[in-house]
């Protein structure tokens, strides 16, 4: 007699769940490889076994890629912005506004340095001078360099029309004229300077009268002028300056300032004079004019001890 053997399953709920989803599993696989092996004409076929949503890290790869696109793809180029026309210079020898400016101040300053050259030149006590044997006339600022001159005080910055019109003349005494010995036994020259300048307009004070500054500047610069012969080294520095002010100077005049060293003792010199202001000549003369001291001076002059590592100013 056949034995046959009967095989019963127990399921639970649990069990019958798990079954159904995996039956249900695996209908959908077999519908998804038959629309693979055979794709409707309005669908793209599909990988097997793809999630439905990509990997986190694909979102990133698509936009590094666009990225790269983009980078790879030629720059634009901005609109170009149009360059303004060159300029275009007149000719030379076109119809431009003249400049006569430059011409009528050249022409005027000639004028005007003409015309005090030839007061100072006719005046009586030039003329004196000039036929004075212990006298030697020069021009001291006109041998300055011209580098050094252009940042002299006097000679540069107060001088030209308007101001110190001419460069001042200067006449001196011969160094054999006269002559003493200091206590040290060095023979020293006492010299005489006799200096003329014109006064122009530019250079007031008071309206109507010179500065008294200019005046004490002009008295330093002629007493450095008249102690140069008596020191060694013709060199000497203002130690003290005083200057006594008698009557105001008027500009558009010629001056005269004398000046005379009267002491010598080893590198230090004194030295005093007085500043004149002339009086007019010729047709330009007024009534009564006598010539009018303005100023008197007196100073001490010390020549350095490095008197020769200084760069000469004169030339004489």
């Amino acid at each position: 007699m056949p034995i046959h053997c009967l095989t019963i399953q127990l399921t639970t709920p649990q069990t019958s769940q798990h079954h159904t989803i995996i039956s249900q599993e695996r209908e959908n696989r077999k519908k998804r490889q038959a629309q693979c092996l055979y794709p409707e004409p309005s669908r793209a076929p599909c990988a097997p076994d793809q999630p439905s949503h990509p990997p986190p890290h694909t979102s990133l790869q698509s936009k590094d890629s666009s990225k790269n696109e983009q980078s790879r793809s030629p720059p634009q180029q901005s609109p170009r912005i149009p360059r303004p026309p060159p300029r275009t210079l007149p000719p030379p020898h076109s119809n431009l506004p003249a400049t006569p400016s430059i011409n009528t101040t050249t022409t005027t300053q000639t004028t005007e340095e003409s015309h005090i050259e030839s007061l100072i030149s006719t005046h009586p006590i030039t003329q004196s001078l000039r036929q004075n044997p212990l006298f030697t006339e020069s021009r001291p600022h006109r041998t300055i360099p011209l580098p050094l001159r252009q940042n002299h005080l006097v000679a540069g910055t107060l001088s030209g029309p308007t101001r110190l019109t001419v460069p001042p003349y200067v006449w001196a005494t011969s160094p054999s004229s006269s002559s003493t010995t200091t206590q040290e036994g060095q023979g020293h020259t006492q010299s005489t300077t006799h200096t003329i300048f014109h006064i122009g307009n530019n250079l007031g004070g008071h309206p109507g009268y010179v500065h008294g500054g200019l005046l004490t500047v002009m008295f330093d610069e002629a007493f450095a002028r008249c102690v140069s012969a008596s020191l060694t080294s013709g060199l000497g520095m203002t130690a003290n300056l005083n200057v006594d002010f008698r009557k105001p100077g008027i500009p558009g005049r010629l001056f005269l300032l004398k000046a005379e060293t009267v002491k010598v003792e080893g590198r230090k010199a004194w030295v005093r004079g007085d500043l004149t202001m002339l009086k007019r000549e010729g047709a330009d003369a007024g009534a009564g004019e006598e010539d009018v001291v303005v100023a008197e001076g007196r100073a001490l002059f010390v020549e350095p001890k490095f008197a020769d590592s200084i760069v000469p100013l004169y030339r004489n």
